[in-house]
């Protein structure tokens, strides 16, 4: 009886307990992208033993007693705490804000983001998906304060060219790439959905590990890598997309072109006989149309009623070359591992459509990594990856050129609108052949090349095909010491050839027998890495001491040839030996540079207050042969204000820390013979000799340019001050950075005195550099209910400025018709614009005598019409002296703009970027404001300057001293540009559970969608400031979706 008592009391007490709990379920899911988090620790703080872990959809169900706390956590993400009250639903998102213990890579090693002493950015790799880009180095752009991002065209797979802190140097300012450990300049191999994480390193304290090759900073890349036990998870993304221009530029109609050209160019009778007889009339007399075969005859209607009707075409030459284009990615990747096997494959396919004619670009990449931990103290992997690219890009290498011979846009201007594209129907020239369907031939500009032809009788192609990987072993011989052995390399082959038909359209547009070129290229450049590392915490102290050594080696090697007439010129016959005439003797080059380097850097972390690391690298580079080796020390302190006692009642402030970091490093990036004296023996000119009787050429050879001695590196010291802050549990985060970077030993070209007969500058260590700037980033994040949403932003301010020459010579950077346009010299910015000042125009020629009186009535070359350029010198005339500086094209202002909002599964991103305070010379322009011989004219001529228009505002565009470099074409590049806008969805998991799927998202976007510029061309980002009808950015509508399984 006493046992069936005892048995009921606790079987009561039992009862009483189990009601005493409640079941809590729910979800934890991701703050920055909503999609659930798998093995998210779900714990009760009283009773730390109690805990679960979140399944595969983030799903949990927990037993807690009323009033205990549950505690969220997930790796990389900021913990959440929530008290329970009742049983029932309590859904969980993890913000990843923080990211204190986030691992950064700092080059040849990790440091924790909150240790971080030097200037590095992370930017998200989810950022850098969300633009429709063919490389890294597009999907940058205004990701990062103090990073300068400018697609140097729209051209299918162009690279971009980005600047970290400024323009430090002429030779080569672009940063060095790491990805994968595997040290790189082009990353256009590297499609941004293999992308994991991204560090930018932007102050020498950061960079001075990479010695040489950190001089312009560095971006390092790390690929995903797989997971340590965790199922194989296979991860699908894919977008199709339409491109579109999203600017086209005013011109006259064929009539206003008609009209203003006579007015403008016409004789009195040529312009009687225009008013009088008409269009047709005037074209068949006057522009050499009637005695030309390449022209259909023209329409009379009384002599020839059959004739082409030339008065009644109006062609929009821009939609003859612009056109609605497609654009596709598609990514299929699979990680995973085991504890002791780890591996991350992927495959995708990246096609894009030009929105000019004749350009397309595709791209397939395939990518494994994997590591294996052999033994407790041997690891060992590899880092591969594979892509095959292909442009068939017509007139390529004539992208922002002015000549209506090499560009198809350029040529496109220079086509008349009273010209078709094509020839109707029955349209015969007076020999009456039929020129029914045929391109049309200019009837204007004679020199130009109609832009049909030059895509339908041009057949280009290049290829690229890269190898680029390490394999690696890490030994780790006792507990703190780990040795690790790289082998990096990369290995790339292209072959560019190019088909030309023979065809004829007109005496210019022509090519009398079919023409090949064919050329290969092979880069091969490898690296071996040794680097031993100690790192162990010890109580309050945490240090690490990483010593090492490399050595590098950079091959090249191309060859190539042409000839014409392939006699059966079918496409399986292009190849060089079908040739038979004009076969070029093949020309080939070949190149080699090494490196050799030690490196050490020592850290060391009190109480994760007090931080320091002294990095120094020892360079030695076969370019110098005289200097060989640079030496680059850097160090860079930190004080973590947040952790002092004197902080602790501070409760606003999650997080506050200062920086400093002083650094030198390099730049060696001129060619491999800079200060190497060689004979020239590449005939005939120069080296070639008359002899004999028959006077017959002979080989020779001889000293071109006597080279400098004391050649050496170029060295760039940076001084940076930092501060990072978190507010109010980290909702506001940010960052301020002040630098002073100052390259000394700048290699410039240094004209010697005539009687040394050097045919080319030499180069010698002249210029010094100073850049300086501010750099501002703040992210602001919170949730309210089921809604969520960040705003973050960045913004630099860059001066960059050539201090000293040190007797060097001034460069002009781009001359246009003999005009130099921009300059690097002493005293200003680099590649600043050069001209005159123009003050309008003169309305009589005795105000231009008044006001420049060094001239006389019979010398002056300014009359009525003509510009007025400012006197500088006051001298009473116009010459090299009153050039003055008009301005940098280098922004001094660069920003971007990210918005996200969450909410149900709905989620809505919004990037912004732009850049101000530089200029561009708009000489697209300035030929829409000429006489219009050469091109189609601007709206505004119709107020240019004549005798019979004396009134006019626009310059007389019959004197070509009116056409002199000044500020007249010089314009504002500043733009602000909604980059992209993307608005997505995710199924609920009790959508995607039973079809077995982790997420899926669909999305639609636009990119490019609107811009607000002063800028009057195309596009306000042009390749190097001077815009001939740069190919311009799409506006482009994607729809994507991302499956993972």
């Amino acid at each position: 009886m006493k046992k069936q008592i005892l048995l009921f009391l606790l079987m009561l007490l039992g009862v009483s307990v189990y009601a005493q709990e409640l079941k809590v379920t729910g979800v934890v899911s991701s703050l920055e992208d909503g999609e659930p988090l798998i093995g998210a620790t779900v714990q009760v703080k009283e009773n730390p033993a109690k805990a679960v872990v979140t399944g595969i959809d983030g799903d949990y169900s927990i037993l807690v007693k009323k009033g205990e706390t549950l505690r969220f956590s997930y790796v990389g993400c900021e913990s959440v705490e929530k008290v329970v009250n009742a049983a029932g639903t309590m859904d969980i998102t993890l913000s990843n804000t923080i990211m204190l213990e986030e691992v950064v890579a700092i080059g040849y090693g990790t440091v924790r983001k909150s240790d971080l002493t030097g200037s590095v950015s992370s930017i998200a790799s989810d950022k850098l998906k969300k633009t429709p880009a063919s490389s890294l180095a597009n999907a940058l752009q205004g990701q990062a304060a103090g990073v300068t991002v400018n697609s140097l065209s729209g051209r299918p797979g162009a690279a971009a060219e980005v600047r970290i802190r400024g323009v430090g140097t002429i030779n080569g300012a672009s940063p060095i790439y790491v990805v994968d450990g595997v040290i790189t300049d082009d990353i256009s191999f590297l499609s941004p959905n293999d992308i994991q994480n991204t560090e930018i390193l932007k102050d020498a304290s950061a960079a001075a590990i990479y010695g040489s090759r950190g001089g312009d900073g560095g971006v390092f890349v790390s690929s995903p890598s797989g997971s340590q036990n965790k199922r194989a998870q296979i991860t699908f993304d894919g977008y199709v997309g339409v491109q579109s221009r999203w600017r086209k530029l005013d011109v006259m109609n064929a009539k206003d072109f008609a009209d203003t050209y006579v007015a403008i160019n016409g004789t009195g009778t040529s312009k009687k006989f225009y008013q009088e007889r008409g269009f047709n009339a005037w074209l068949n007399a006057f522009m050499g149309v009637g005695a030309s075969d390449y022209y259909p005859t023209v329409y009379d209607p009384e002599k020839n009623p059959d004739g082409f009707d030339y008065s009644a075409v109006d062609t929009d030459w821009q939609d003859v070359v612009f056109r609605d284009a497609m654009i596709q990615n598609y990514h299929l990747s699979v990680d995973g591992g085991s504890d002791k096997f780890t591996y991350s494959m992927s495959a995708s396919w990246f096609d894009q459509e030009g929105i000019i004619i004749g350009s397309d670009y595709n791209r397939v990449t395939a990518r494994l990594n994997t590591s294996y931990k052999a033994t407790s103290w041997l690891k060992i992997g590899e880092n591969l990856s594979f892509t095959s690219s292909t442009a068939k890009n017509a007139y390529e290498s004539g992208d922002n050129s002015a000549s209506a011979g090499a560009n198809i846009l350029s040529a496109a201007f220079a086509m008349a609108p009273w010209d078709p594209a094509r020839y109707p129907e029955g349209s015969t020239n007076r020999k009456g052949a039929d020129l029914s369907g045929g391109i049309s031939a200019g009837s204007n500009f004679k020199n130009v090349t109609n832009p049909l032809s030059m895509v339908e009788y041009a057949h280009p192609k290049v290829r690229n095909e890269r190898w680029i990987g390490n394999v690696f072993a890490e030994i780790t011989p006792i507990k703190h010491l780990t040795f690790r052995s790289t082998f990096s390399f990369d290995y790339k082959l292209t072959t560019d050839k190019s088909f030309m038909d023979a065809y004829l359209v007109s005496a210019y547009d022509k090519r009398d027998a079919n023409f090949l070129s064919s050329s290969m290229a092979r880069t091969f450049n490898w690296n071996v890495d040794n680097i031993l590392t100690y790192a162990r915490k010890i109580g309050r102290h945490d240090f690490s001491v990483m010593v090492g050594q490399t050595v590098e080696e950079y091959n090249y090697y191309s060859i190539g040839s042409s000839g014409s007439t392939i006699l059966n010129p079918v496409k399986t016959n292009w190849y060089l030996s079908q040739v038979t005439d004009d076969f070029g003797r093949p020309g080939d080059s070949v190149g080699r540079s090494r490196r050799f380097s030690w490196l050490g850097r020592a850290q060391y972390n009190y109480d994760n207050r007090y931080l320091a690391t002294v990095n120094f690298r020892a360079d030695g580079s076969s370019k110098f042969p005289e200097n060989p080796w640079g030496y680059f020390p850097s160090f860079s302190l930190a004080w973590r204000l947040s952790s002092e006692s004197f902080m602790e009642d501070v409760t606003d402030v999650t997080d506050l820390k200062l920086r400093f970091g002083w650094g030198q490093v390099g730049n060696d990036k001129i060619g491999d013979d800079a200060f190497v004296l060689n004979m020239f023996n590449t005939g005939p000119t120069f080296v070639d000799y008359v002899f004999g009787k028959d006077q017959q050429l002979a080989n020779g050879a001889t000293i071109l340019t006597w080279i400098n001695q004391g050649g050496r590196w170029e060295t760039t010291e940076q001084l940076s001050l930092g501060i990072d802050f978190g507010f109010w549990n980290n909702r506001l985060t940010g960052s301020i950075d002040g630098f002073i970077r100052n390259t000394s030993d700048m290699l410039m070209p240094v004209n010697a005195p005539a009687f040394v007969g050097n045919r080319y500058a030499g180069s010698a260590n002249v210029g010094d550099v100073r850049n300086r700037g501010i750099e501002i980033s703040l992210e602001h994040r919170n949730t309210v209910n089921d809604f969520e949403y960040s705003i973050g932003g960045n913004i630099s301010f860059i001066d960059n400025k050539l201090t000293h020459l040190n007797g060097g010579s001034s460069i002009p950077v781009w001359a246009s018709n003999e005009r130099t346009v921009q300059m690097v010299d002493e005293g200003h910015s680099l590649y600043y614009f050069t001209g005159y000042k123009n003050l309008g125009i003169f309305k009589t020629d005795e105000e231009a005598l008044e006001y420049l009186d060094g001239y006389t009535a019979l010398d002056i070359p300014y009359h009525a019409g003509d510009s007025k350029y400012f006197d500088r010198n006051n001298d009473g005339k116009i010459t090299d002296e009153d050039r003055m500086d008009l301005g940098s094209s280098i922004p001094w202002l660069n920003y971007g703009l990210n918005f996200g909002a969450w909410w149900k599964g709905f989620d809505l991103q919004l990037f912004f970027q732009g850049v101000g305070g530089n200029k561009i010379y708009n000489m697209k322009r300035a030929f829409l404001e000429s006489d219009g011989t050469s091109s189609v004219i601007s709206p505004v001529m119709k107020d240019a300057w004549t005798k019979d228009n004396p009134n006019g505002t626009i310059a007389n565009p019959r004197n070509s001293i009116n056409y002199e470099i000044s500020d007249r074409f010089l314009e504002d590049g500043s733009y602000f540009r909604l980059k992209n806008v993307q608005l997505g969805y995710s199924l609920p998991s009790k959508v995607l559970k039973p079809a077995g799927f982790q997420n899926c998202r669909f999305y639609v976007q636009a990119s490019n969608l609107f811009t607000l510029t002063k800028y009057t061309g195309y596009d306000p980002e042009v390749n190097g400031g001077v815009d001939y009808g740069n190919y311009p950015q799409s506006r482009t509508f994607i729809f994507g979706v991302n499956i993972v399984f």
